[in-house]
């Protein structure tokens, strides 16, 4: 049996954004799966520029590294503080 690993961001959802799920990648090797975990953090991390204030309200970027486990980050909105989003590798079967 192959083992295989999922990398899944979660969108918690606020005010009137829904949450949702989605798979991102699967890999067999999970230092691949971690490295694409840590892009992707620092992606959501950025800071919006001072040209656009409207941007530190944008669901896509200004968090911050609220928790890291390891194969789970957990990612706060700078704005909207009860906005989580989270990042999780985890075993999967293959079928």
């Amino acid at each position: 049996e192959k083992k295989m690993f999922a990398l899944t961001y979660c969108f918690e959802g606020v005010d009137d954004n829904a949450p949702y799920a989605c798979t991102i990648a699967v890999s067999d090797d999970k230092e691949k799966l971690r490295e694409e975990m840590m892009k992707c953090v620092e992606e959501d991390c950025t800071e919006p520029t001072d040209d656009d204030d409207d941007d530190e309200w944008n669901t896509d970027c200004n968090y911050m590294v609220y928790r890291d486990y390891g194969d789970e980050v957990i990612l706060q909105h700078k704005k909207y503080i009860n906005l989580d989003a989270s990042y999780k590798i985890s075993s999967v079967n293959v079928l």
